[in-house]
């Protein structure tokens, strides 16, 4: 057995510290370049926008704008011009870091709403199976094997109705009934709420760590202080950039329903389905989304295709060098994270490893005490 005193090469608690160190001057650089990016991507976001404007109306009808009176496409550039100016002010370090909080807020509220739809579920369940046990004049219910599984089309988790970003409304959870549930929906409720507390708790760490801390320490601008950590805020800037960029997709989109440039309005819903690649798309020009609904309206049994404008962080870096050797850098340090992640896993385990030996070889009070006497 070996003596816990001998101390091996290379420390776990040296070597994380080392990790710790290298990982703020990685953030230094990341905030630069992060920061870089966003610069040239404000500098871009106009000339994109009205290029993206002139591919989808030349796509659906070039001479619709022309038709529109002089009033109408003053107005509606000056609008265009303004969401670009307001979408251009938030694309920074400081604002989108300020929007993963609020995304992080809104995953949360649906999380809590979804725990609190199923236990209301499970709830109304076990009450309306004392309510017809309880009545007499209820009908014979068909017994069912002991196990059996009964399918329904209402799922427990429906989406929350409303506008996704003001939050779900909670509604209070009924109240039991003198009897006690079966002990089955009591399994079934603690292991619910069991895993709505690891769900919560799952991103505790990440917050825990800094990576979202308000206090300013050095150049690093609060940004988090272990690999893991800024790996993950990598991830977040990049989710936040794309919801600035959807938001102000969709009100180009509303701009031009309004002006009399489009006859209908994709949904938020949808456009971040596209996003996520949950829906299959039609080929067309960079920052213009073309969908081929199954709608059979006259003549057209094989469907219609819908155009938008949908600015996506991709197709801009497409047409734009100076914007993909940005991203090429932020791909360099992303790399990096991932060695050095696997570097903070692996020398985290060490870490446990030898606490766990040290607790093991190392015999406690009341043992010495026993063995005394």
């Amino acid at each position: 057995m070996s003596d816990p005193d001998v101390r091996p090469a290379y420390d776990p608690a040296d070597q994380l510290a080392r990790l710790q160190r290298l990982c703020r001057l990685r953030a230094i650089a990341l905030y630069r370049e992060q920061a870089l990016y966003l610069q040239v991507l404000r500098e871009l976001l106009p000339g994109a926008t009205r290029q993206a404007l002139f591919n989808l109306l030349g796509e659906v009808d070039p001479s619709r704008f022309s038709r529109l009176p002089d009033s109408t496409r003053q107005n509606f550039h000056a609008s265009v011009n303004n969401l670009i100016e307001r979408c251009s002010v938030l694309l920074t370090v400081e604002q989108l870091m300020q929007l993963v909080q609020q995304m992080q807020q809104e995953q949360r509220r649906q999380q809590a709403h979804a725990s609190r739809t199923m236990l209301q579920n499970l709830g109304r369940q076990t009450l309306n199976r004392d309510a017809a046990s309880e009545s007499p004049s209820s009908p014979p219910q068909q017994d069912e094997p002991s196990g059996s599984i009964q399918l329904s089309l209402a799922s427990p988790l429906d989406s929350p109705q409303g506008d996704p970003g003001s939050g779900p409304v909670v509604e209070p959870l009924p109240e039991q009934p003198d009897s006690q549930p079966s002990g089955d929906l009591d399994v079934l409720r603690s292991l619910f709420e069991l895993a709505g507390d690891a769900m919560q708790q799952a991103q505790t760490p990440v917050e825990a760590s800094g990576a979202f801390d308000q206090s300013v320490e050095g150049d690093d601008h609060f940004l988090p202080r272990e690999p893991d950590a800024l790996l993950h805020w990598i991830h977040a800037m990049d989710q936040a950039l794309e919801r600035r960029l959807r938001n102000l997709s969709h009100a180009v989109n509303v701009q031009m329903l309004r002006s009399g440039l489009a006859q209908t309005l994709l949904p938020i819903s949808l456009l971040d389905a596209v996003l996520k690649g949950q829906v299959e798309t039609q080929p067309t020009a960079t920052n213009v989304l073309r969908l081929r609904l199954p709608l059979a309206v006259g003549d057209l049994d094989q469907g219609m295709d819908v155009l938008c404008v949908l600015l996506r962080s991709n197709d801009l870096e497409f047409d734009s060098p100076r914007l993909r050797q940005c991203r090429k850098r932020l791909r360099t340090h992303h790399h990096a994270l991932l060695t050095m992640v696997r570097q903070q896993r692996h020398w985290q385990r060490r870490s446990l490893d030898r606490e766990a030996r040290t607790h093991w070889q190392t015999p406690s009070d009341s043992t010495q005490q026993l063995s005394g006497d």
